[in-house]
């Protein structure tokens, strides 16, 4: 298998790839400080919204282009093993950095994070032993719910702040969404964990 974009859905996945650390970037570059530790009013007030609204469209475009790679990809009977593979990757590289950014401001708990990324990594571990056994494990259902829960909190929770930052009456609700939203992140991270471990295992045995 050749580790490259060979056709125009991997290089737009492979653009989301590139484009990950640069919304981490951007998101940096709007905030006057650190921003940790800084209270959430306070976060509001201080940003460089250039940056964050800048940030905040390249993290739409992200989820716009995994939407469309797919599409183009099952339409042109373009579908590759590279592709299967690293889609979910340029999802989870997306996802965390969006939720790292967002937990280094408080908005984000430090225990939802912490289950994003074990899901992530116990489920690309059992992928890749699926892989050295033969069978190549597709995106399951609960794994794009999983994704949609993240691509609509991290992209509601950003937005939040560049409107907040305009409209002084949002303020008060940043925080209490951020909460919610997590939830429902972690949720998803847990649920969609179980589901890939339950179906890896019952490939497996049909082997």
């Amino acid at each position: 298998m050749v580790i490259a974009p060979t056709n125009l859905p991997l290089w737009i996945t492979f653009s989301r790839l590139v484009a990950s650390p640069i919304f981490v970037l951007l998101f940096w570059l709007g905030l006057r400080g650190s921003g940790y530790g800084a209270p959430i009013e306070t976060l509001i007030v201080d940003i460089r919204p250039e940056f964050l609204i800048a940030a905040w469209a390249l993290m739409f475009l992200q989820e716009v282009s995994d939407l469309v790679d797919g599409a183009i990809a099952r339409h042109h009977g373009t579908v590759t093993d590279l592709g299967k593979l690293v889609d979910p990757l340029a999802d989870t590289l997306s996802h965390v950095g969006a939720f790292l950014c967002l937990m280094w401001v408080g908005l984000i708990p430090f225990w939802v994070l912490l289950i994003v990324y074990y899901r992530e990594a116990v489920v690309s571990t059992l992928r890749v032993i699926a892989a050295k056994e033969g069978y190549v494990v597709q995106a399951r259902p609960s794994g794009k719910i999983k994704a949609l829960s993240q691509a609509i909190a991290a992209n509601l929770i950003v937005g939040f702040l560049v409107v907040a930052h305009y409209v002084e009456g949002m303020r008060d609700l940043v925080a209490p969404v951020a909460q919610v939203l997590s939830i429902l992140v972690a949720l998803g991270a847990l649920i969609s964990l179980v589901d890939y471990y339950l179906a890896i295992n019952r490939i497996a045995g049909r082997k």
